[in-house]
């Protein structure tokens, strides 16, 4: 289910934010511990030595001020957009859309990519400034991957060494029980989700390397956080995290940073239309076997297919929190190596299943 969206009513300014950015707060984590043991530490050895009774809690306040005022400075470094080129795939969607016009709006010269080339793509054009430019990118195909290579290439800004930053925005899943998918589902889920998302890095990372840029992945919490009836993309997810941690390991050396964003269900579910996730579903239904129709039913697998919180919401997703993490990882001087725009509630469920036992986040979430 290739992921179709219109530009119209990009503007998420007047939508209720369900979803809300956490980097600053994921980025002060560390420093508020730091300085809780610091000065708790500190407090210890100066009572002990006798050279002043100042509370721990005093040096916490001291401390806390210093680590919280550091990493926010550090946090607020932003690099210059002049002569800076960002490639975005996926400009189909709603998300990268909208992406593409606000970094055009910062000074970037964006190469805004298509799957193919519609009216979309020319009322993009006509709403950005000329440095914008189109190209057909189907990211499977590749005889296009190369052709882009090449366009982009050779229309650099002025003076720029290479390609600032690539945007992997890939996305395309069907929905249903392991049982109900067939295996051709599975590997289209593969080509879209993970396999694009290698050969767009791998032919574009000389570019990268050459100004030190940054590779942006969006992924989703369900690449952290699997859930029955997603198991095609869930499983592309999980794989795509792991990639990207591999990746960012190994590029490290050349200073070129890896960058992970993880929208919560709701946005991942506006990739994705009713209409067609039912059909996907009737066809997966028309190709069950007879055993397991009968084991089923035609009542549950319906029930099942029709109650996937992702599309099921008749409110437009509010993108705000989420295209806010993607322009802080293009424009921070310093990304963080993971942007989290989801819900308290996700952030949550996250935090259980990455850190209690598998058992408590069952009897919590199963």
């Amino acid at each position: 289910m290739k992921r179709k969206e219109s530009l119209r009513n990009s503007n998420p300014a007047n939508k209720k934010q369900d979803e809300v950015p956490w980097d600053l707060f994921d980025r002060c984590i560390l420093p508020v511990i730091f300085s809780h043991g610091a000065a708790i530490i500190l407090s210890f050895v100066l009572n002990v030595l006798r050279i002043s009774q100042v509370s721990s809690f005093t040096l916490f306040i001291l401390f806390l001020i210093l680590s919280l005022g550091t990493t926010i400075f550090y946090h607020n470094l932003t690099v210059t957009a002049a002569g800076k080129a960002v490639l975005i795939t996926g400009c189909e969607t709603r998300m990268s859309s909208i992406l593409a016009k606000q970094l055009d709006e910062l000074g970037f010269t964006v190469f805004a990519a298509f799957s193919d080339l519609s009216g979309e793509s020319q009322t993009l054009k006509d709403e950005c400034s000329g440095r914008l430019k189109i190209i057909q990118l189907n990211p499977t195909s590749e005889k296009q991957l190369q052709e882009a290579y090449q366009f982009v290439r050779n229309n650099l800004p002025q003076n720029a060494p290479g390609l600032w930053a690539l945007i992997n925005n890939n996305c395309w899943a069907a929905f249903g029980e392991v049982e109900w998918v067939p295996l051709q589902v599975y590997e289209r889920a593969a080509d879209y989700n993970l396999f694009a998302t290698i050969r767009s890095t791998q032919v574009f990372l000389p570019l990268l390397r050459k100004t030190q840029g940054r590779i942006i992945n969006v992924s989703s919490l369900a690449g952290k956080v699997a859930s029955p009836v997603r198991s095609p993309f869930c499983s592309m997810k999980f794989a795509l995290e792991a990639f990207s941690e591999c990746l960012r390991l190994e590029l490290k050396k050349w200073g070129v940073d890896v960058v992970v964003i993880e929208p919560g269900q709701f946005t991942s579910g506006s990739w994705f239309e009713e209409k067609e996730v039912l059909q996907q579903a009737k066809k997966m239904w028309q190709e069950m076997s007879d055993d397991s129709k009968a084991d089923y039913g035609e009542d549950y697998f319906e029930y099942k297919v029709r109650t996937l919180p992702e599309y099921r919401s008749n409110q437009e997703t509010d993108l705000t929190p989420t295209v806010r993490s993607l322009v802080d990882s293009v424009t921070r001087t310093f990304p963080m190596a993971r942007y989290t725009p989801v819900t308290k509630q996700e952030k949550l469920q996250a935090f259980v299943a990455e850190h209690l036992p598998r058992s408590v986040y069952d009897i919590l979430y199963s």
